[in-house]
């Protein structure tokens, strides 16, 4: 984890991007949670954090990457299940997770933050919309995947329910 004063990453050495509304370190340029630009650890931790939000559009219930030109794409199914009164979302360790189609791990995909978390592996699972609401699956995590309690089987996937516990490695969420 990242120390709450550090401008640069100890692993890396690469100066750290932090959001002024969440004050967290994230990746690039504007925060996945809120949509605010993303300014330099140096100039954030120098008290120059100045909040520029994003239009209200690009700050809504679900964040997520701009939707492809077909209209089956990702943010036509996660406005239907929003709409739906479905899971939206994992909430815990201080982010808000949007339910999206994709991968997730460290070293990317549809959650940065995890790649804050050394022991989330670096492509730990995905997930995807079934039918029925989001599914969840661990794609062979070293740390594991788990919900309410039980470990998620390698490649099988999982339905999300809301007031679910899930476990991404060490991390705690509840699905929302």
């Amino acid at each position: 984890m990242i120390p709450d004063d550090s401008a640069f990453c100890d692993q890396c050495g690469k100066e750290l991007k932090w959001c002024p509304t969440c004050k967290r370190p994230k990746r690039g340029t504007e925060c996945p949670v809120c949509g605010s630009d993303l300014i330099p650890g140096r100039k954030y931790l120098a008290g120059g954090a100045t909040v520029e939000q994003k239009p209200a559009a690009a700050s809504s219930t679900i964040q997520e990457k701009p939707a492809p030109e077909t209209p089956a794409g990702p943010r036509s199914q996660a406005t239907a299940v929003q709409a739906s009164g479905g899971p939206t979302r994992l909430v815990g360790n201080g982010w808000s997770l949007p339910l999206q189609p994709g991968g997730f791990g460290r070293r990317g995909g549809i959650w940065p933050e995890l790649a804050s978390c050394q022991y989330v592996s670096g492509s730990h699972g995905e997930i995807s919309r079934g039918s029925d609401g989001w599914i969840l699956v661990d794609i062979g995590s070293t740390n594991g995947t788990f919900v309410n309690g039980q470990r998620l089987e390698s490649g099988r996937g999982f339905p999300l329910k809301k007031g679910d516990r899930v476990r991404i490695a060490t991390l705690d969420f509840t699905v929302e």
